[in-house]
């Protein structure tokens, strides 16, 4: 991964790129354990590519901990962030992300899907083409540990009608003792889309197939408005069925999955759901806040928000909870002069040292760093 972003950089050309280098230290506890950390970052700036490259070194109770650097592949986890981007013939753009990803939103599939409930980096990769009536997208949440690789395509086949189809997997769900399973998902559907020059709404129905598990049917509206600088969304869908009633890759789904399989096979997971969610965005920051009802899984509500654009004052925090499992994380970054920083960050975040049964822990880092810009 590092070569292949490496190689991007390189072909953009000569432009001269904005260079940045920073250092920071924390202290803080992690459950029962002292929690100390040294990381390292390099990030470089071009015209139309942005890679970031960092290593954090860790140590747990006073002893350094070596399971994060003990492969040749870990030198992956060093890509943070990578971002580029190119104009398409015709019209439209084609947009190339890696490094740890936001949430991923795969048709309804998987609908604000996390990679990360714990503290360990993990290296993504995701690509998006636009054009004025096609949006094509791949992801692959973590390229050491993958659990979702998904791809979706929607298409104005004849406006305002639409259709879609989308793919979701995970090459390693639990399945029975000692045992996995390469657990797919496949959603097919048509829209409605209904525009103006400052909104559009889409109106549609899809059938999910889980294959082993069972199907779901649903409908579901998506919309947003653009008032000013501020852009208001909502996602909304109702749905039933049988296997997880289209609900298996969740924010919380690293957890769930270990025993999602098993469940859904015994019939505990099917029935109707309901969910929504609403939000709003600008370049100050953003809003969000769901809510879903998950037969035999529990109610889920989810919330984020952040205020990352101004000069001197960043903060975001995140949280997804169910009537069993909860994760979140906020952090609280202050620039006190040009070059140094601080921040806190407060987390609930889950330890799997051992993958089929993940144990929830408290965390809180104070930071303290520098950079050269």
């Amino acid at each position: 991964m590092r070569c292949w972003a490496a190689a991007i950089v390189l072909a953009s050309g000569a432009a001269r790129a904005d260079v940045s280098v920073g250092a920071s230290v924390g202290a803080g506890a992690q459950g029962s354990a002292t929690y100390g950390a040294l990381e390292l970052r390099l990030d470089q700036h071009w015209r139309d590519v942005v890679l970031g490259l960092g290593a954090r070194g860790v140590w747990d109770d006073g002893t350094f901990r070596r399971t994060d650097w003990d492969r040749i592949s870990d030198v992956v986890t060093l890509v943070r962030d990578f971002e580029a981007t190119t104009e398409l013939d015709g019209g439209g753009h084609l947009a190339i992300a890696a490094g740890g990803l936001a949430p991923a939103h795969v048709a309804r599939l998987a609908d604000g899907y996390r990679s990360t409930l714990d503290d360990r980096w993990r290296t993504g990769v995701r690509a998006a083409a636009v054009t004025t009536t096609t949006e094509a997208s791949l992801e692959l949440d973590d390229v050491l540990d993958p659990v979702l690789i998904a791809g979706a395509v929607n298409d104005q086949i004849a406006p305002p009608w639409g259709a879609h189809l989308a793919v979701a997997i995970d090459p390693s769900q639990p399945a029975t003792l000692m045992k996995t399973r390469v657990a797919t998902a496949i959603e097919a559907g048509g829209s409605y889309r209904i525009g103006a020059p400052s909104a559009r709404a889409d109106l549609g129905v899809s059938l999910i197939a889980e294959l082993g598990l069972g199907f779901t049917a649903l409908a579901y509206v998506d919309a947003a408005v653009v008032r000013d600088d501020l852009r208001y969304t909502i996602r909304a869908d109702a749905r039933g069925g049988s296997g997880t009633a289209g609900d298996m890759f969740g924010p919380l789904y690293r957890i769930e999955r270990v025993e999602i399989y098993t469940r859904a096979r015994a019939g505990e997971l099917q029935g109707g759901s309901l969910g929504a969610t609403t939000g709003v965005a600008s370049e100050r920051g953003w809003f969000e806040v769901g809510i879903r009802s998950r037969p035999g899984l529990g109610m889920l509500a989810t919330a984020s928000a952040g205020v990352p654009m101004s000069r001197r004052f960043q903060a975001a925090a995140w949280a997804a909870a169910s009537t069993d499992e909860g994760a979140g994380a906020g952090e609280l970054r202050i620039t006190w002069a040009k070059r140094l920083f601080s921040g806190l960050q407060a987390a609930r975040i889950y330890q799997f040292t051992d993958p089929m049964a993940p144990a929830a822990v408290w965390s809180l880092t104070a930071w303290f760093g520098a950079s050269t810009d």
